[in-house]
């Protein structure tokens, strides 16, 4: 499914009504209706019901005052609080009718909002601002969301929580939280991240008769089962190791050796021939948790950090191997950075970099200009700190936009960019895929070293690094996803995650 900025969105509405010929007093009758019918089916018999419809002067409040005239059809106690008569030409089209019809509309005020904490209405209609907010709110709009958010009715938000920035996601000073989401055409950015999921509720995205013709050049997309190919997950009956592909994984210190296990173990787990984890010998104690088929290279190290020196002992492994990954558990040590360098400047593999290796980009310019001239397929995995460090922004513009943060950290270094977090977004610099999967139990160290282990898997099996992208995010959080049928969020481990990938795998097969 796609997702709209509101600039999208108001092209389509703009192409509907001046190419289609698709008049705009029409769209919004049939905004208001759908919101009008989703009231109706939540509620059935409406007549007993006191009903509050909040009203801005812009489009949103014209589709609140077609709601309100179907509302006030079926039930004698609406009331329509407007907070300025001078409404766009279409919206007043509605409020004509309404003052027509002699429905209860009232301009709004401090003296009069103050009055309505005695009333105690069942449903509140939000149609203040919708999706072409950009400035903060304060004042009377203030007042009047605090009030709704403070009542106990049943809140209906059109086309977005007034508040919620539909582009970014974020809280302009303050915002509705609505029970129910009635929104157009398709989904809006502001619907799908967070914080501005939180004030959402439910979302449901009505049809309102403008044609998939029109709709056009969209490049973000919820992340499902059908954007994914399952081709290769199919194999032959005389197929053998090297069908599959050969890992290698440079991971691990003596103090993060739990990271090269995640990985290595993940990348076994998600279907590769072979799997060569590279690692310093003092992890060595901590192997017996990972998996006996992993091929463990043991590399002379410097104070449990891996070694230059012994590191390119086994650099002719690297000719065997489809991909590589680097960078889980390695530590930001001087050593790790001259190790990725050297892999850049004489390998042409695909490479996963997260982690301690994503660290050394950051800090780096060799390194980053090496990285943005390799021509083999690359994958970087960061979360929102470490974008930042690579944008040189801080953290807070990365959560205030993580799409625009992925899609120039992949057109920068012409790379598939992973940005994990609640909502991961994958990310080629060209097109976007949101994935709204997984859970909060997946919020502890060492998730993202199993997501980049199913990542190399994925590559090594024969998926482009997009499509490997993709897949692998989408795994990762089915199979939390499937752990809550028998765990609680407190309890999954990012071990667990990995045995729960077969079923994982088998639900993505057969659909």
């Amino acid at each position: 499914m796609f997702v709209l900025t509101s600039s999208q969105m108001r092209e389509i509405d703009r192409k509907a009504s001046q190419e289609i010929g698709i008049p705009e007093v029409v769209l919004m009758e049939n905004a208001g209706f759908c919101v009008f019918e989703e009231i109706k089916k939540d509620f059935g018999v409406l007549r007993d019901k006191n009903i509050a419809v909040f009203c801005g002067k812009g489009n949103n409040g014209g589709d609140g005052f077609v709601v309100a005239r179907y509302l006030a059809q079926v039930c004698p106690n609406v009331k329509v609080f407007l907070f300025d008569e001078n409404v766009t030409l279409t919206s007043k089209v509605f409020l004509d009718i309404l003052k027509r019809l002699e429905v209860d509309v009232s301009i709004l005020s401090e003296e009069l909002l103050l009055s309505l904490k005695t009333q105690r209405f069942d449903i509140i209609v939000d149609a203040i601002f919708g999706i072409g907010l950009s400035k903060d709110i304060d004042g009377l709009y203030k007042k009047a969301i605090e009030y709704i958010n403070s009542s106990d009715a049943y809140v209906y938000s059109i086309d977005i929580p007034s508040g919620v920035c539909s582009d970014s996601a974020q809280v302009k000073g303050c915002a509705v939280r609505a029970s129910k989401t009635v929104t157009f055409v398709y989904p809006k950015v502001g619907h799908i991240l967070y914080p501005g999921s939180y004030y959402c509720g439910k979302v449901i995205v009505k049809d309102i008769g403008i044609p998939e013709k029109i709709i056009k050049d969209i490049k973000v997309k919820i992340l499902t089962a059908e954007d994914l190919d399952v081709s290769k997950f199919y194999r032959y009956p005389d197929s053998h190791k090297g069908d599959y592909g050969k890992v290698g994984i440079v991971a691990g210190s003596k103090y993060y050796p739990g990271a090269a296990v995640l990985c290595s173990n993940a990348a076994l787990q998600s279907g590769c021939g072979l799997c060569y984890l590279i690692t310093p010998q003092e992890t060595l104690y901590f192997q017996s948790l990972r998996k006996p088929e992993i091929i463990v290279l043991p590399v002379e190290s410097k104070e449990g950090v891996i070694s230059f020196d012994g590191f390119v002992k086994f650099k002719e492994y690297f000719a065997k191997l489809d991909v590589l990954g680097f960078g889980c558990g390695l530590t930001r040590d001087s050593e790790v950075e001259k190790i990725l360098i050297h892999i850049l400047e004489n390998f042409q593999i695909p490479i996963v970099i997260d982690a301690d290796g994503l660290n050394v980009l950051a800090s780096s310019q060799k390194a980053k200009n090496l990285l943005a001239s390799y021509k083999s397929q690359k994958v970087l995995t960061p979360h929102y700190m470490e974008a930042a460090r690579l944008l040189g922004v801080d953290v807070k513009d990365v959560a205030k936009n993580p799409i625009d943060a992925a899609t120039k950290i992949a057109r920068e270094f012409e790379t598939i960019c992973v940005l994990k977090g609640s909502r991961t977004i994958i990310t080629d610099g060209d097109e976007v895929f949101i994935n709204v999967f997984g859970n909060p139990g997946m919020a502890k160290g060492g998730s993202g070293d199993v997501l980049t282990g199913i990542i190399l898997s994925m590559i090594a099996q024969g998926y482009s690094a997009f499509e490997a992208a993709k897949i692998s995010v989408y795994l990762h959080s089915l199979s939390a996803d499937i752990l809550l049928e028998k765990k609680t969020m407190q309890t999954i481990l990012p071990s667990d995650i990995i045995e729960g990938l077969d079923s994982a795998i088998r639900r993505l097969i057969e659909g």
